[in-house]
């Protein structure tokens, strides 16, 4: 018995509530043929054509979609709230059963002409007549209308990736000047409490003003429009996981190059391999950023400073296989070289086992370079041999010229020898040099690669 009661009494409230809903609509019915019985949406809803219709204009940010650095376009989604008197559209609640609110459909009253000046996607950047306008019986019209604009940004890529851009959007009248319609905003930023992130801009702020624009047509009537700036930060990280940490890694590379020993051909093409991926990624850089002039990006610059470094290692490490390999018959290390390769620098680099493994600066040596020091041993040899020779010389003078000969060819043995010396300690001092100039250049490099990479992340 009681579940009957209940299923009986919640029907007749059903019931109750559709008839309500039902006679609602009919007691709608009336005031809507009145009120656009004569009605004309073209023409300004004031009755006074000298009066100015005032436009309250708000704005939620509900979504950036994108920004494409390479066309310059910035694609956001907008709901626009505005706000207007229609003098047309007022009533007496009290002749239609009490009702305060109508609504309508944005095609049937006046909607202002409010245009995206700064439009550079598809259409004229109109407002799309695809919701209702809310009308109250003093004739205050509500109209909610949300939109995906495109619009032009001047985009400034010189920070990239820590860039911030500031992208703006113009809303305008093309028909009414201010005399004719006044745009006034609400607030001074944009309303984000049902803001979508991106996950390539973070929304740092928003600026709402107004701003009046004199024209040579109409000197004495402004034309007012909005403006909504839109601040944006890069979410770097993608950025730097993808182009900065192979970058560093491969300047790392770069000063571990200098480890492998120079005559190794090994450490030649291995530079090459680092400064080749080097052109690779600086040419992935440029398909993602827009081919201008005016700036260039900071990871570009942190680009081109690695290949200009990678370069100079390379040429530095031609320079020291060079200097390792000395063309024959080789020169001696002229003197200021030596003293400031293998003594200076030497200790300096901490490679005193060089600069005692090369020849006293204090061993004399004559004109043609020869050390002394072995003359001597050399011509106490040569004086023992034509002191035996004369001995056999004495005992048996028919064999004096066969002597001589053979003393002669001695002496070319030695000299052949003493030059074979000569020529081994002037390559070992040219290779001394090279080990002096690669060290330097590696801790060099060190300094630079140190330099590029703190001032890029700081």
């Amino acid at each position: 018995m009681e579940v009957r009661t209940r299923l009986s009494v919640t029907v007749v409230v059903m019931c109750v509530c559709c008839l309500q809903g039902l006679f609602g609509q009919f007691a709608v019915q009336p005031l809507r043929k009145a009120l656009l019985e004569n009605y004309d949406k073209r023409l300004r809803p004031v009755r006074d054509q000298a009066t100015t219709v005032r436009l309250d204009f708000d704005v939620a940010l509900r979504q950036v979609v994108g920004l494409e650095e390479l066309d310059q376009i910035f694609t956001t989604l907008l709901w626009l709230r505005l706000y207007w008197t229609d003098e047309l559209l007022q009533w007496n609640a009290s002749q239609y059963d009490g009702i305060t609110t109508a609504t309508f459909h944005s095609t049937e009253v006046w909607t202002p002409d409010l245009f995206l000046i700064n439009n550079i996607g598809g259409g004229s950047g109109d407002l799309s007549r695809v919701t209702d306008v809310t009308v109250t019986s003093e004739g205050r019209v509500a109209w909610r209308q949300p939109g995906l604009f495109s619009s032009a940004c001047e985009v400034d890529v010189s920070g990239f990736p820590y860039d911030k851009q500031t992208c703006k959007l113009e809303f305008s009248s093309w028909l009414y000047g201010g005399a004719q319609m006044d745009l006034f905003n609400m607030s001074t930023s944009m309303d984000m409490t049902a803001f979508t992130p991106n996950d390539q801009f973070e929304v740092a702020g928003s600026e709402v003003w107004k701003k009046e624009t004199y024209y040579s047509c109409c000197p004495d009537d402004p034309w007012p429009s909005i403006e909504l700036h839109v601040h944006l930060t890069r979410r770097r990280l993608f950025y730097i996981i993808n182009m900065v940490v192979p970058c560093l890694d491969l300047l790392v590379l770069n000063l571990a190059a200098f480890y492998i020993p120079p005559d190794s051909g090994e450490r030649l093409g291995f530079t090459i391999t680092v400064l080749l991926s080097l052109v690779v990624f600086q040419q992935l850089l440029t398909t993602q950023l827009p081919a201008t002039s005016t700036s260039t990006p900071m990871l570009g610059k942190f680009f081109t400073a690695t290949i200009v470094l990678v370069t100079i290692s390379l040429l530095i490490t031609i320079l020291v296989l060079r200097l390792s390999h000395p063309s024959h018959p080789s020169r001696p290390l002229p003197r200021w070289i030596r003293l400031l390769l293998l003594h200076y620098m030497a200790s300096f680099f901490c490679m005193s086992n060089i600069a005692k493994e090369r020849p006293s600066s204090g061993t004399p040596r004559d004109g043609r370079g020869t050390h002394l020091l072995h003359d001597n041993g050399d011509t106490e040899m040569k004086d023992i041999g034509r002191d035996t020779l004369q001995e056999i010389a004495l005992t048996d003078a028919a064999n004096r010229s066969l002597l001589h000969r053979i003393s002669s060819k001695v002496e070319n043995i030695s000299a052949h020898l003493q030059r074979m010396v000569d020529d081994e300690e002037e390559e070992s001092e040219w290779k001394m040099a090279a080990l002096v100039v690669d060290r330097a250049a590696m801790w060099a490099t060190a300094v630079a690669s140190i330099v590029i990479s703190l001032v890029f992340l700081l």
